[in-house]
C-alpha cells in the first residue's frame, strides 16, 4: 500500500501498504460533535462502521487476535508474497478458513502498479487467490487516481465479478480520489497515511453522496492516546471502514496493536458490540413512524448498574464521576440492518439563548438536559440521568424523550438494540445496553405500523 502523494517506501516488498491532554480531549470532543447529530429523514443510517485490516502478517497468533475482533472486524486483506506467490501455502489455507468461519471476509492482495501492470498478469493473480485460498474478493493495491485509468479498473473489477458475482473489490489510491472511480470498485481506500496527516485532511466532498461502506480509511503511526480521535474523525468523514494502528513505515500493516489498544479501538468503532452493561426494566417507544419524515417521537427509559459509581458525590470510592456537562451523551439505535439513528446529545451547561444544555442538581446526583431551541439534536428535547446509588451501588436511571427525530425502524429489520454511551467522547467508558431480541424484552409494532413499543 502507499499514499499516492508521497509513496514513501511504497515500492518495497509490500509497497509499505501505505498536545497536552487537554488538547487531545479537545480533538476528541470536536470530532464527536462533528458527527451527524441525527438523520434528517426516514432514510437509514449509511452503515454500521466496521474495521478492515491489511493483514500482512503470517498465520499464527496475530491472526488469532484479529479473529477476536468479530463482529467489528468485517474483512481483512491477505498477502502471502506481494500477491498469491508461486506456491500455495498450507498454513494460509487453514488460517484463512478459520478467519472466514469466524465471520471475517478475506480479500486477496493484487498489485496494479498504478494501472501499468498488464491486465493479464493481474487476472492471473486473481485466479490463483480463488484457486488456492477461496477468497471473498480482491484488493487492488497501487491504484491510480487518474480518471484516464478508470477503464483499467472497471475491466479488472468485471473480471473478479465474473468469477464470483458476490465478490467485493477494493482499489487503493491511498489519497483523495476523483468521483470518476466510483464504479471501478465496491470500496475505495481514499486515505492511507499517518495520524498527523489525517488530523488536517478532509475528503473531496463528493463522497457524501454515497454510502459510507464505499470508503475505507487507514491511519498509521498513531499513538494510543490519539487513536480515539482518529476513529471519531473517520466517522465524521463518512468512512464505513477504518483501521488505526500505532505501527509505522515502511510497513505499518505487519502486526496488530497491543491488546489494550485493540480492545479500545473495537469499542470506539462499534460501541454496541462491546457494551456489556444491561438495562434493567427497559422501555422504548418510537411513534409517528407512518407520518412524513422527520417528525418521529421517542421515549426511552430504564436502569443500569454501572461498574463505576456514577456520581461525583461518590468519588471517594475511587470510581470516576459521570460528567455529561463536559462530555455529552450518545444514543445509538440499531436493528438487523445496521444503525438507524446515532444521536449526540451535546455537552455544555444550559444557556438561553439557545435554550438548551445541561443542568445539575445541587446535590450533584441528577443531570437534566433540555432543548427548547426548536432544533434539538435527533429530536431529543429532554434527558434525565439520576444517581440511585443509595438504593444499590452504581445504580443509575435514565429517561429520554423527544420529537422531530427520524427513527426508520421496520418490522422486517427487528430485533432492535439501544445503546446509551454515558461519555460521548469515550465509547469504551460507561454505557448501558437494551437488547430487545429475546422473548422478553422484545418489540412489537402497532396494527397500523405507526408505533413501535419495546419492553
Amino acid at each position: 500500500m502507499g499514499d499516492a502523494s508521497t509513496k514513501e517506501g511504497s515500492r518495497g516488498r509490500r509497497r509499505g501498504c501505505r498536545l497536552a491532554w487537554a488538547a487531545r480531549l479537545g480533538v476528541l470532543l470536536v470530532a464527536a460533535l462533528s458527527l451527524p447529530a441525527a438523520l434528517p429523514t426516514h432514510a437509514r443510517a449509511a452503515f454500521t462502521q466496521s474495521i478492515a485490516v491489511p493483514a500482512y502478517f503470517y498465520p499464527g497468533p496475530t491472526w488469532d487476535q484479529l479473529e477476536t475482533g468479530v463482529p467489528t472486524v468485517g474483512f481483512a486483506v491477505m498477502d502471502p508474497a506481494n500477491g498469491p506467490g508461486v506456491l500455495q501455502d498450507p498454513f494460509y489455507v487453514s488460517q484463512i478458513a478459520a478467519a472466514q468461519a469466524a465471520g471475517i471476509r478475506i480479500y486477496g492482495y493484487v498489485d496494479t502498479a498504478y494501472a501499468a501492470r498488464a491486465v493479464s498478469a493481474v487476472e492471473a493473480d486473481v485466479d490463483l487467490f480463488y484457486l488456492w485460498y477461496g477468497v471473498d474478493g480482491i484488493f487492488f493495491d497501487q491504484a491510480s487516481n487518474d480518471c484516464a485509468d478508470e477503464p483499467y479498473y472497471e475491466t479488472i473489477d468485471a473480471y473478479v465479478k465474473g468469477k464470483d458475482a458476490a465478490a467485493v473489490t477494493v482499489i487503493n489510491p491511498g489519497t483523495t480520489t476523483p468521483e470518476c472511480f466510483i464504479n471501478a470498485a465496491d470500496i475505495i481506500l481514499n486515505f492511507e497515511n499517518t495520524y498527523a496527516v489525517y488530523a488536517g485532511w478532509s475528503p473531496a466532498g463528493w463522497e457524501a453522496g454515497y454510502p459510507a461502506e464505499r470508503f475505507w480509511h487507514l491511519v498509521h503511526t498513531t499513538a494510543q492516546v490519539d487513536m480515539p480521535s482518529a476513529v471519531l474523525l473517520s466517522q465524521a468523514r463518512g468512512a464505513g471502514w477504518v483501521y488505526v494502528t500505532g505501527d509505522t513505515m515502511p510497513n505499518p500493516w505487519d502486526t496488530l496493536p497491543s491488546k489494550s489498544y485493540w480492545s479500545t479501538e473495537l469499542a470506539y468503532v462499534r460501541p454496541s458490540a462491546t457494551c456489556a452493561t444491561p438495562v434493567a426494566r427497559p422501555k422504548l417507544v418510537l411513534g409517528r413512524l407512518d407520518t412524513p419524515q422527520g417528525d418521529d417521537r421517542i421515549a426511552f427509559s430504564g436502569r443500569a448498574t454501572l461498574a463505576a459509581a456514577p456520581s461525583a458525590n461518590l468519588i471517594a470510592t475511587g470510581a470516576p464521576s459521570l460528567d455529561p456537562i463536559t462530555h455529552g451523551v450518545r444514543l445509538l439505535l440499531e436493528d438487523s440492518g445496521g444503525v438507524i439513528s446515532d444521536v449526540l446529545v451535546p455537552a455544555g451547561a444550559y444557556a438561553d439563548p439557545p435554550a438548551s444544555g445541561w443542568k445539575v442538581s445541587g446535590d450533584g446526583k441528577t443531570w437534566r438536559y433540555l432543548d427548547r431551541s426548536g432544533s434539538a439534536a435527533g429530536g431529543i428535547t429532554k434527558l434525565v440521568l439520576k444517581d440511585r446509588s443509595a438504593q444499590a451501588p452504581g445504580l443509575l436511571s435514565f429517561a429520554i424523550t423527544g420529537r422531530g427525530g427520524s427513527y426508520p425502524a421496520t418490522p422486517g429489520n427487528l430485533p432492535l438494540r439501544a445503546v446509551l454511551l454515558l461519555d460521548a467522547a469515550a465509547p469504551d467508558g460507561a454505557c448501558a445496553l437494551a437488547d430487545f431480541s429475546g422473548i422478553a424484552p422484545t418489540c412489537a409494532f402497532s396494527s397500523n405500523g405507526a408505533t413501535l413499543e419495546c419492553r
